[in-house]
């Protein structure tokens, strides 16, 4: 019995000095009038005059991708009438095509009560200029009549690996009242 017990005791000791630690994350803050953002400072913050987006600084490049590559935080806004109709108009919003957009296939998922978005839209594109397919998130909330929501977005093949990341930055946008 010891030594099945100073064998197992050895085995754990052994696996907990193979396993890697990773390095924390360090978090960097931006702050508008309207709102403020956090972000892995492995990110960096880029956009124009009232547009903002935050790109993965390894794929950080002057073309297309910045465009399409990136979290959006810019309070973008679908109006609605009423809480009932809000289903039927994200489809009708999630079937419509963008400029440039090839072919888009999505899915909408209610979310639960225990997250601060109401709905999420995922959508597979493929743009007109590009062989890439593209992976979009969209999450939704409701404010006063309205629609509003956020965006990541990736190559499908990058996209898991910036996820995490990118559902830090969401999650961490805070309005200022």
């Amino acid at each position: 019995m010891k030594k099945l017990l100073l064998a197992i005791s050895f085995l754990i000791v052994l696996n907990c000095g193979s396993t890697k630690t990773e390095k924390p994350v360090k978090i960097k803050t931006f702050e508008t009038e309207e709102l403020t953002v956090s972000y892995p400072s492995s990110w960096i913050k880029t956009g124009g005059i009232g547009y903002i987006y935050f790109i993965p600084k390894i794929i950080k490049k002057s073309t297309f991708e910045n465009e399409v590559e990136n979290v959006s935080v810019n309070k973008h806004f679908i109006p609605i009438n009423s809480s009932d109709e809000i289903e039927r108009v994200l489809k009708k919003y999630a079937n419509t095509k963008t400029r440039n957009e090839l072919s888009k296939s999505f899915q909408l998922i209610k979310l639960t009560s225990s997250s601060k978005f109401i709905y999420k839209i995922e959508s597979l594109i493929t743009y007109n200029f590009t062989s890439e397919t593209y992976k979009r998130e969209e999450y939704f909330l409701k404010k006063s009549g309205k629609l509003e929501y956020f965006t990541y977005q990736m190559r499908e093949t990058l996209f898991e690996k910036y996820h995490d990341d990118a559902m830090l930055i969401i999650n961490s946008i805070q309005e200022k009242n």
